[in-house]
């Protein structure tokens, strides 16, 4: 079995937009790459993951990515966030890819249990696993079991959205409820409750 991971990112200067009434530019853009550089040494060090995938328009951080042995592929033109993923998705498949867990960038707490246990479904043929938000609204994870079978429904209300799309693709639907996946950092109270958990960024236990 051949797990890649796409982990797709928005240019830096519009990431975090959110934070910019608590955080100057230039600490924003501290965060997101510090988030982004952590979630690939998690990807990296990990076994169940034979590559990871950076798909982006922002230069710097595919050559980020590419420092940190990712595969960095540059996001098409007037693409949104579903069509990039399906972009990087037909690359990872054209690789020989046969599971594809895509993550976003800003999941401070990520560990390589999670990701062990988010692609741990090598008996099983079709499926489709889905970590939402601590909202129950969005989704913070999805692993695709063959990758390419459904479309991605990222945005509004995507954890519904997305198990819509396992039911009409008729394959066999995971929920799972990981507190380190389930957090992300998106506002002012995010960044608060991660201070709050005297938890650094540049520690070494992933």
């Amino acid at each position: 079995m051949s797990n890649w991971a796409i982990v797709p990112v928005k240019e830096i200067s519009s990431s975090k937009s959110r934070l910019s009434t608590v955080l100057a530019d230039i600490d924003r853009e501290t965060l997101v790459i510090d988030l982004f550089i952590r979630t690939l040494s998690v990807l990296q060090i990990v076994n169940s993951i034979e590559k990871t995938i950076v798909i982006s328009r922002d230069s710097d951080m595919l050559d980020l990515a590419t420092k940190s042995e990712a595969l960095a592929i540059r996001e098409n033109d007037n693409s949104d966030l579903n069509s990039a993923i399906q972009q990087a998705t037909f690359d990872a498949i054209s690789f020989g890819s046969t599971g594809i867990l895509v993550l976003p960038a800003d999941l401070p707490l990520l560990s390589v249990d999670d990701v062990n246990n988010m692609t741990d479904y090598e008996k099983l043929d079709k499926i489709l696993m889905i970590v939402p938000d601590r909202h129950g609204i969005g989704t913070n994870a999805l692993f695709v079991k063959p990758p390419g079978f459904l479309k991605y429904q990222f945005g509004v209300n995507s954890f519904v959205s997305h198990k819509r799309e396992a039911q009409r693709m008729k394959a066999e639907l995971f929920i799972n409820h990981y507190p380190n996946v389930e957090f992300d950092i998106d506002s002012p109270d995010d960044l608060r409750r991660l201070s709050e958990m005297d938890f650094s960024l540049h520690n070494e236990e992933v």
